[in-house]
């Protein structure tokens, strides 16, 4: 692995989190199918780095034209070569040539296509867009640095790839740097309709977004969200291992995934919620399903009193949180607490019930009545909680 290469996995392992990214896969007869392959859910993103030194030829026309061919349309092959691999396979194998990792149904699969070409002065333009066989980021180490560090979660970063795809093809971009499109995009959203054609310019966004207020309060706001990374690695940590059993780590591996498809701005309530529980003790609480998605949660604070069986516990919870909540149709019960050394330990359970029927619906009821559990209060939106 080169320099360049080992930067941007380690970039990618931090944001994506090392269980969804992995660097130098293993692709057709034995060969390195591409330098990071990222997969959570149904989300592919395959990523082609290269770090070619400008020629010293005086004509800097050639210079870019020949550094386009090797940093950014070898990129381009390399990654439309991996495309077409994974497009007849199911699963993939990772360096160590040990593990094969599962991907997803080739049916509900979106992938995103990232070159990334180090080694160019900052007045070589990127070309980015339709190239012949779809659509290709482009970033240099800069917007590379920036736009995964600031797009922290794989949902926040492929939102992004998305509404930029869809926002440029029919417009004229003249922004030149790809932080400064970001800075448009964080403060724009890309929601307000432009009309095709129209052209969309603008320089030094980027640094007048981070000396801006804006800016400072969301680096204030997201300290909170970090918490809510830190359970997600403690979680797949503990709780997937060589001695899980295959059906056991499938249903982890599915709760565990949804946790990492919240956006940092669901992070930041969900982290505050967390960080309250397990300071101040509380009784487990329930929470409404964020931004009207189809799952919710249930932490629970772990003492001596209810050590012994949580994992019981958390389940019967979660089975009165989806009567309790009709649009839920996962339930993801986390419980939180100290094992004898102090340590914060994480546990996990996970029901998904499609749909609600009258025998599901009188066993919830009566966990309800006999235990009590989530009977006293009412709640409004996501930030009222039953206890």
């Amino acid at each position: 692995m080169t320099p360049s290469e080992k930067y941007v996995a380690e970039l990618c392992e931090n944001s994506f989190l090392p269980f969804w990214s992995f660097p130098n896969p293993i692709g057709k007869k034995g060969k390195e199918l591409c330098d990071v392959l990222v997969v959570c859910d149904n989300i592919i993103i395959i990523i082609s780095i290269k770090d070619i030194r400008v020629s010293e030829n005086n004509d800097v026309s050639l210079q870019y034209e020949r550094w386009v061919k090797k940093a950014i349309h070898d990129s381009i092959d390399q990654i439309h070569g991996a495309e077409r691999y994974l497009s007849s396979i199911d699963e993939i194998l990772l360096k160590d040539r040990g593990v094969k990792i599962k991907l997803p149904p080739k049916e509900s699969r979106i992938v995103h296509r990232i070159a990334i070409a180090f080694g160019s002065p900052e007045t070589f333009p990127l070309p980015t867009g339709e190239f012949d066989k779809g659509y290709v980021h482009v970033f240099d180490e800069k917007s590379t640095a920036t736009i995964l560090s600031e797009l922290d979660t794989i949902t926040d970063f492929t939102n992004y790839l998305t509404a930029k795809r869809n926002f440029i093809s029919d417009k004229t971009i003249l922004i030149p740097n790809e932080v400064d499109f970001l800075a448009y995009y964080i403060q724009t959203g890309l929601e307000d309709y432009v009309a095709p054609g129209t052209v969309i310019a603008g320089e030094n966004l980027w640094k007048e977004y981070v000396n801006s207020s804006d800016y400072s309060r969301w680096q204030s706001d997201i300290t909170l969200s970090y918490i809510w990374d830190f359970m997600i690695q403690q979680l797949h940590k503990n709780h997937i291992t060589d001695s899980t059993s295959q059906e056991k780590r499938q249903e982890l591996e599915e709760a565990i995934r949804t946790i990492n498809l919240e956006p940092r701005i669901n992070r930041i309530e969900l982290g505050s919620i967390l960080e309250n529980t397990i300071k101040n003790k509380l009784k487990a609480r329930m929470l409404r399903p964020l931004n009207n998605s189809e799952h919710t949660y249930v932490f629970m604070p772990l003492n001596d009193k209810n050590w012994a069986e949580k994992e019981k516990e958390l389940e019967l919870r979660c089975i009165v949180a989806r009567y309790e909540n009709p649009t839920a149709k996962k339930i993801i019960g986390i419980s939180i607490g100290e094992n004898s050394k102090g340590e914060n330990c994480f546990d996990i359970v996970i029901i998904v019930v499609p749909d609600l029927n009258n025998d599901f619906i009188e066993k919830a009821q009566k966990i309800k009545k006999e235990l009590g559990y989530f009977s006293n209060s009412t709640i409004s939106h996501s930030k009222d909680f039953r206890k």
